[in-house]
């Protein structure tokens, strides 16, 4: 990918990430944008990584951001994303800002190989999953994997959140399947390198 193409930090509130053109809503951002109503500030396919953190449960037009996040994106770059998970009661299901519940199936539904085109949709955004990684609360994630899984599926808090690595797609042109565990080291980096203004 082009040396000279960007990298976002979308919804950074109070924090900010070095290299990365930080985004939010607040006065402390680099660039400031409501994300569900306006454009983001850049061309077409100029930027390879979107890094958000918490952000597009409390975006009410969710699909307009997700419209961006994908028209700014070039073709392969990456969207990564950490998000509340749907069952989590404590702090999602009952927080008045979230608009949007994430479950490990949410992004099937912009995959051309998945659900894509199942709602009878009219959009052009189309993302491949890479990976997904649930964060287990408690003793969740000392269980078995099939057991884990179960509960995950019946119960309530027993994720906190998600996390996912999603592929922009935007022409036929194939792309390398990704290196999943690649992506997910590179949540983490961008999660730690995040600092306070």
């Amino acid at each position: 990918m082009s040396q000279h193409r960007l990298k976002l930090n979308l919804g950074a509130s109070q924090t900010y990430i070095p290299g990365f053109v930080n985004i939010d809503i607040s006065s402390l951002a680099d660039v400031r944008v409501d994300l569900g109503i306006e454009p983001l500030p850049f061309p077409d396919n100029s930027v390879e990584l979107i890094f958000s953190y918490h952000t597009l449960e409390h975006i009410e037009d969710y699909l307009f951001a997700l419209g961006e996040i994908h028209r700014v994106l070039c073709h392969g770059g990456r969207l990564l994303l950490g998000v509340p998970y749907v069952t989590l009661t404590e702090y999602h299901l009952v927080n008045p800002y979230h608009h949007h519940n994430f479950n490990e199936f949410s992004f099937d539904f912009f995959d051309p190989g998945g659900l894509k085109g199942s709602a009878s949709e009219d959009n052009s955004i189309s993302f491949r999953k890479v990976y997904h990684h649930c964060h287990y609360m408690n003793g969740f994630r000392l269980l078995p994997s099939p057991l884990r899984d179960w509960c995950r599926r019946h119960l309530f808090n027993v994720v906190r959140e998600i996390e996912f690595g999603l592929l922009a797609i935007k022409n036929d042109t194939p792309l390398p399947l990704p290196d999943a565990t690649e992506w997910r080291r590179e949540f983490v980096r961008c999660l730690k390198s995040r600092h306070a203004y």
